[in-house]
């Protein structure tokens, strides 16, 4: 559903860079450069899992489409993955893993090992088993099964466990929640979430808390939410949010948790608010000069919000354009354009964004997963 959901129309697509700007508010200032990432030892694909270790971006999994139909979900996943090393712009293929051919898994680093949950297997079947890779020794293990059949929320990780809720295997429309433990390769139950079963709600962890809100559920879009408490292993309500209804990330600041952009029923958004839990209040974000996108890249650096390139709602565009949002001032400021793409990899290395995969434009203007990427200097 979420395929079919964000790559609809996409035979319309064409070449853009955001249009309609003379009606978004200008940000006084350009930062930043873009260099390569070379291609990958990899087909290209969409989907794929990723993560950051400290010193490489690892990817793994996703499928790939025919041009202009890329929206197909029987296309075979892929069941490889390699490491790219941005200091010395290289690619190294990582040793075949236990786990089966799938899309879109979750993927996470926990100091010593890459964990690999879930996912979609061939025709969107959800896959509930997972495995650990550990880079130094190149070594893989399967982890203990997981109490699910599906997944409601985005897991989480801690620093020390990954938070999952999800249907429970055996109890059909039963929302379960479970912690896993690397270091004792073990599951533990959680309060279930009182959220319906959900995919792509806005969250992130906070250092004791996960607040959840908005998301999709088969085709329509959602606007409530819910906090849980990890000291109290308790689930708590959350104030009403200003935004409408969509799907879109979450991005912890520190303070709070940043909601932009996304997308609904036929729609996308340009807007975006900002949840503080321990007031539990929202307020609006300043309006960006970017027009409203889905599919696009965008990560916490520290200091702000990085947000670039993306799709129209429902064509005709992808777009190269980006921007930063700083809390601390208020503003956004404008990024260079680059190569437009849509729904690609994306990771914070601490000093670079890496866009990597996803859909690029070829000189038809037909969209084609890609194995080639950018990396944004800001």
């Amino acid at each position: 559903m979420r395929a079919r959901t964000i790559l609809v129309a996409l035979v319309l697509v064409c070449a853009g860079c955001g249009g309609g700007r003379s009606a978004l508010p200008e940000a006084a200032q350009v930062h930043g450069h873009w260099g390569p990432i070379a291609a990958a030892p990899l087909a290209p694909r969409i989907f794929a899992g990723r993560v950051w270790t400290g010193r490489e971006l690892v990817v793994w999994g996703g499928r790939g489409c025919a041009p202009g139909h890329c929206e197909d979900e029987s296309v075979a996943p892929f069941a490889d993955g390699a490491a790219y090393d941005p200091a010395g712009r290289t690619w190294r293929p990582l040793p075949p893993s236990p786990l089966s051919a799938r899309s879109g898994p979750t993927m996470v680093w926990t100091g010593q090992e890459v964990l690999v949950l879930g996912g979609s297997g061939p025709n969107q079947q959800f896959l509930a088993d997972g495995a650990a890779y550990d880079p130094a020794t190149g070594a893989w293990r399967p982890l203990a099964a997981s109490p699910f059949v599906s997944r409601a929320l985005r897991p989480t990780w801690t620093g020390t466990h990954l938070l999952v809720w999800g249907e429970e295997a055996g109890k059909p429309g039963v929302v379960a929640g479970a912690a896993y433990d690397p270091a004792a390769d073990s599951w533990r139950p959680l309060a279930p979430s009182p959220l319906s079963v959900r995919t792509l709600p806005a969250s992130d962890w906070t250092g004791t808390a996960v607040p959840a809100w908005g998301g999709q559920a088969g085709t329509d879009y959602l606007a409530d939410g819910a906090v849980y408490d990890a000291g109290a292993g308790t689930w708590h309500g959350m104030a009403p949010s200003p935004l409408t209804a969509r799907a879109t990330g979450g991005y912890w600041t520190g303070k709070e948790l940043l909601v932009w952009g996304g997308e609904g029923p036929n729609q996308a958004f340009a807007d975006g608010a900002a949840y503080d839990p321990a007031a539990d209040a929202w307020h609006p974000m300043p309006t960006a000069p970017l027009s409203a996108r889905r599919g696009f890249a965008a990560a916490w650096t520290g200091t702000g919000l990085v947000v670039w390139g993306g799709a129209a709602p429902t064509g005709p565009s992808f777009y190269g354009n980006g921007a930063v949002y700083v809390p601390a001032t208020g503003r956004w400021t404008r990024i260079p354009p680059a190569t437009p793409r849509f729904i690609p990899a994306t990771v914070w290395t601490g000093s670079q964004l890496l866009v990597w995969g996803g859909l690029v434009l070829d000189p038809s203007g037909s969209p084609v997963p890609s194995n080639d990427g950018a990396a944004l200097t800001p």
